[in-house]
């Protein structure tokens, strides 16, 4: 983008920053509206939203607002810089959480470290749209687990364990899908054997 595209606008941060975001609209309103449609809560929601722009406080996101944090290595696994996209997708942590995730929904899926392309790639193709809404509140809770989990280990001494942060998410997303539809009929059971099954269950 050249200067003479600015035109007669007088240049602003604001106005570039829409620049750019008008550029990359289609991928933000795909991102965005998918988002909007996991049946998760609203809190939930926010802290996905927060991973999906780069907002979360990560310790490396604090030291740019110039927060003085101890180190910015990962609280989890504290061997590399805690950036988002390592907190989330690729730390050791994190990663034996995903891998719980696709193991018991029966898929091989490699683990994209940018989080807009981790999300849409987290879809099936050539299925119901309220079967995709599903799999966007598993992806949605298994990032605010983690964060949470995160949290807990820093503030109350927790002890890290992927398998407690992915038994939470299995937990989590069946009890907001039965919140969300009273026609929902299959028990906690049947969706922790058989989650592809349930999934097409859901109105």
């Amino acid at each position: 983008m050249g200067l003479e595209s600015w035109g007669p606008q007088t240049f602003t941060i604001n106005y570039a920053y829409d620049q750019v975001r008008r550029v990359y609209d289609g991928e933000f309103s795909l991102v965005f509206s998918v988002l909007w449609r996991c049946k998760v809560l609203p809190s939930t929601l926010l802290t996905a939203w927060r991973v999906l722009e780069n907002k979360i406080a990560t310790r490396v996101n604090l030291e740019r607002r110039r927060v003085v944090v101890e180190n910015s290595l990962c609280s989890l696994c504290g061997k590399e810089k805690e950036f988002s996209s390592h907190l989330f997708f690729v730390c050791s942590i994190a990663w034996r959480v995903w891998s719980l995730c696709f193991g018991w929904l029966g898929v091989s899926h490699v683990i994209h470290k940018d989080p807009m392309s981790n999300f849409l790639q987290f879809r099936m193709s050539q299925t119901l749209d309220s079967v995709n809404d599903v799999w966007g509140a598993i992806w949605v809770s298994v990032v605010s687990e983690i964060w949470k989990h995160m949290n807990c280990v820093i503030f109350n001494r927790g002890v890290v364990d992927a398998s407690e942060v992915f038994a939470l998410v299995q937990m989590k997303v069946w009890s907001w899908l039965h919140a969300k539809s009273r026609y929902i009929s299959f028990s906690y059971s049947d969706w922790v054997l058989n989650p592809l099954a349930c999934m097409r269950l859901v109105p």
